[in-house]
């Protein structure tokens, strides 16, 4: 006797098929900036800015002009970083002296005068001497054991890497390619401390003026000038997000306007936030269209 045929298998219907189906994601949320905890900078206009704030696990670049609130935002975020979720003191290399401690000061809270306890200065003078530092740094973060009475380092500051790069080199191929090279250490150290040990990393830049084109690097008009970040595009490809730094200065009143702009994040889109700098630390400013709107953040 012949057996019965096999039935085929049956049609599945579409609630099923549809809980099967992957869901299409957008790739940007996969990236770690995105999961990672934030670092805000004390402002809820600015974090709006940011989506929340500086990301762990990554690079930020800082970019702009002599006065247009590089050293400010990095001294308010070295203040902010022990007080945050994130509960971390803060490593802050600098390579511009002196270094403004009476303004690091001067914007600490008197309510907390054991906040400066986890703010720890280093100066670099080269980008050897950075390097070396950074080497330190490493060995401090894998055994943060070492100090109990501090916090864990988990807010990495350089202020400022073009200033390391001033001297000691010129345009000779020899030199451009040496500098490159340290380009890439540089910042393969800071992208392993930030991925390895979760930590937030920003880098402040100067700028130079652009005679003509650009050679692909961002460029922004600051005080009447066409300028663009020091050290090129060799130097852009290093950092994760790059934050622009723009101040304009009214002939009349003579108040400097200054804006931060995102050049360029794998999380975020291309927008801008009016700031001003304050006795008591760096906040954004709304614009004037929106009707009820506080002014400051």
């Amino acid at each position: 006797m012949r057996p019965p045929a096999p039935r085929p298998p049956a049609a599945s219907s579409s609630s099923s098929y549809s809980q099967r189906e992957p869901r299409p994601e957008n790739p940007l949320l996969l990236l770690p900036s995105c999961r990672a905890a934030k670092l805000s900078l004390g402002c809820p206009l600015l974090d709006r800015l940011l989506s929340g704030g500086l990301p762990a696990a990554s690079v930020t670049e800082i970019a702009g002009e002599s006065a247009s609130g590089k050293t400010q935002l990095c001294l308010q975020l070295a203040l902010l970083a022990p007080q945050s979720p994130l509960s971390a003191s803060a490593l802050f290399l600098h390579s511009d002296l002196p270094f403004p401690l009476h303004r690091l000061r001067g914007l600490a809270p008197k309510s907390r005068p054991d906040i400066l306890d986890h703010v720890l200065v280093a100066a670099a003078h080269s980008p050897t001497d950075l390097l070396s530092l950074l080497s330190r740094a490493q060995r401090l973060l894998t055994n943060p054991g070492r100090s109990p009475h501090r916090l864990p380092i988990r807010l990495i500051l350089l202020d400022s890497i073009a200033t390391l790069f001033r001297s000691d080199f010129d345009a000779s191929p020899a030199d451009l390619k040496r500098r490159s090279a340290l380009f890439f250490q540089i910042s393969a150290k800071l992208k392993e401390l930030a991925y390895r040990h979760h930590c937030v990393v920003v880098v402040t830049n100067q700028v130079v003026d652009v005679v003509e084109g650009n050679a692909g690097n961002t460029v922004a008009w600051s005080s009447g000038r066409r300028v663009s970040p020091a050290l090129g595009i060799a130097w852009a490809n290093c950092v994760n997000t790059r934050l622009f730094l723009t101040r304009e200065v009214d002939g009349a009143s003579g108040i400097a306007r200054r804006r931060m702009k995102v050049a360029f994040a794998p999380h975020l889109p291309e927008r801008a936030r009016e700031f001003v700098i304050r006795r008591d630390g760096v906040f954004g400013v709304e614009p004037a269209g929106e009707v009820g709107a506080p002014v400051l953040g």
